[in-house]
Parts: structure tokens; sequence; C-alpha cells
């Protein structure tokens, strides 16, 4: 993983050692929690993705407890937005209002005492962030502290979506981090319900990217799709066919374009794969999504300078 990532599992910890470990290296060293296993059968897989002013976790726990113990000083003045992705046995505390682990989030303070309480290992998010990152959107933080988002809220629905797009990519630029980061923080703003002005704000940056991303998310799914339309698109992630329309022009490009570009993109790479080596031009161009043979060399050649009958040959060293 990138330096600006880290993982932690107790697969990697001897048995006997797991219990001490979560206790004092994982509890107390790395998130300044006491944490009470409820199980002997102990599990715990971190992974997180740091940012500038936020960090992502990952995390997948066994059954526990866990309490920071005590009010922590102000000197930690970050905020935290947790949610789980489905339903689980589980409750969260702060502020003595608990919060179920039923698919929604909650915006909680990290230099408050809060509690967990979990009996099942399952999959939980927390976009940490700090009061300067936060605060320009939503400068009243403390008190949408504790308001549950429901786990149908469109921006909770973006962020989740955004966030495992950026997670997917293997090296990610560094020069992306602010940019990632920004749209983060727009929504979660929007998720917990922010003013009028900085709600317009976070929607041209970070919702109009979070929407585009999504869009792609559903195209790269459906590439062999010959009937891959904007409509069918604009459905699927909630918006007008115009809205995703828009949403590609202001990114410089058009939906037709970004779909053909992809489909290109994904023949060219079956072409030199070895796995497809015993497919035929025409069974390649079919199954990205062409639904014309000539189109597809006509634009194969128009993006690439090359016909596909040349590129596969290259890819092979030359051989027949």
């Amino acid at each position: 993983m990138p330096s600006r990532s880290f993982r932690f599992s107790l697969r990697d910890v001897p048995a006997p050692l797991r219990h001490e470990t979560m206790r004092e290296v994982v509890g107390r060293a790395m998130m300044n929690m006491d944490f009470v296993p409820f199980t002997e059968s102990l599990s715990m897989e971190i992974e997180g993705r740091l940012l500038p002013g936020v960090t992502i976790t990952d995390a997948w726990i066994s059954g526990h407890r866990a309490d920071t113990g005590y009010d922590r000083s102000r000197d930690s003045d970050d905020f935290a937005l947790v949610w789980s992705s489905s339903p689980a046995r589980g409750m969260m505390s702060q502020f003595g209002k608990d919060h179920p682990a039923d698919g929604s989030g909650v915006l909680i303070s990290c230099a408050d005492r809060m509690t967990a309480d979990t009996r099942e290992t399952f999959h939980h998010v927390t976009v940490k962030m700090q009061r300067a990152a936060l605060s320009p959107l939503l400068p009243d933080v403390e008190a949408m502290l504790t308001r549950p988002v429901a786990a149908d809220n469109d921006a909770l629905r973006l962020l989740a979506s955004y966030i495992a797009s950026f997670r997917s990519l293997d090296s990610p630029a560094p020069e992306l981090d602010h940019v990632v980061a920004t749209h983060i923080v727009d929504l979660v703003a929007l998720a917990v319900g922010t003013n009028r002005d900085a709600a317009e704000q976070a929607s041209r940056r970070g919702l109009r990217a979070a929407r585009l991303d999504a869009v792609k998310r559903w195209v790269l799914a459906r590439l062999a799709s010959p009937d891959l339309g904007v409509a069918q698109a604009a459905a699927a992630v909630r918006l007008s066919p115009r809205s995703v329309q828009l949403l590609f022009e202001q990114d410089g490009t058009t939906f037709t374009a970004y779909v053909l570009r992809e489909r290109l993109a994904l023949a060219r790479h079956r072409l030199a794969a070895p796995g497809f080596a015993g497919r035929t031009i025409s069974e390649i161009a079919y199954g990205c999504g062409f639904g014309d043979l000539s189109y597809f060399t006509r634009s194969f050649r128009s993006a690439y300078g090359e016909t596909p009958s040349d590129a596969r040959h290259k890819a092979m060293g030359g051989r027949r």
C-alpha cells in the first residue's frame, strides 16, 4: 500500500498475544481506547488512508466494548463521521445518546468520551476530520454532534461510493490528496446538514465530483452492455439525464465520449492480455459493448493510431 496508507491485522499476531495486542497496541497506543473483547476468537482488520486534515478508516473487529474511559482534553478537537455498511448488532454512545449500527451514520466528537458495544464482526467506516477542515462548512459543528444521518441519505451514499473509488486506486497521485480530502469534507457537511451558503459551495465541489464518480463506476461495471445509455445511468444514480450530461460537460467531455473511451481502453487491454489470446478480434469487440465491428476498428485507429490487429500483433512481440 502507499506510504500514506496503513493496515493492521490480528491475523499476523500469534493467538496467545492477540488479547494483549488488541488492548495495549491497538486500543491504547493507536486509538487511545480501552478494549474489552467479548469472544476468545478475536479478529481485527483495520485499513486506513491519510489525507490532508482527513483520515479514512475501514475496520472489521470482532465483538467488543470500546471506551475512551474519560473526557479527553480539548487538545484533540477532531470530529468523526462513523457508519456501518450494513445493519449489525452494535451501539455507539456519546453525550448520553445511543446510536445503533443500523447502516446510518453519526457525527461524534473525538475530544469527548465515547463508548461502543458490538456483538458481532461487521464493517464500519470512520472519516476523521480536523476542526480546521470541517468548521468552514459546519461553523456550529457541536450542534450537529450525535445527530443521526439516515442510511439512505444521498450525500452519505455518495460519500461511501466516493471513498470506495479512491480506496480502489493502487497508487493515487499525491497531488490528488487535497482535492479528495476537500470533496470528502464537503460530502460530510452535506450529509450532516449545513447552512445554505455552505451547501451550495459543497455541492459545486464534493457533491458534483461524487456524482460524476458514481456514474463512472456504474458505467465501468457495464461496459459489455451494448445498450449502455445516459437514461439508464441517470436512473441508477437518481439524477435526470440532463444532470448526468452536465456532469460530463463540466468535466470537459460527454457521456458518449466517456463510454467510448473506456470501451476502447478495455478492448486494447484484452487484445494484449494472454488470457484473451484465443478470442477473435470481433469477439473482443462485441464483449466490450461494440455492436459494429467496422465502427470499432475506425474508433480504435482514431484513438490509438493503429488497428486492433496491429495492436494485438505488437503485444505478441510480432508473432503471428
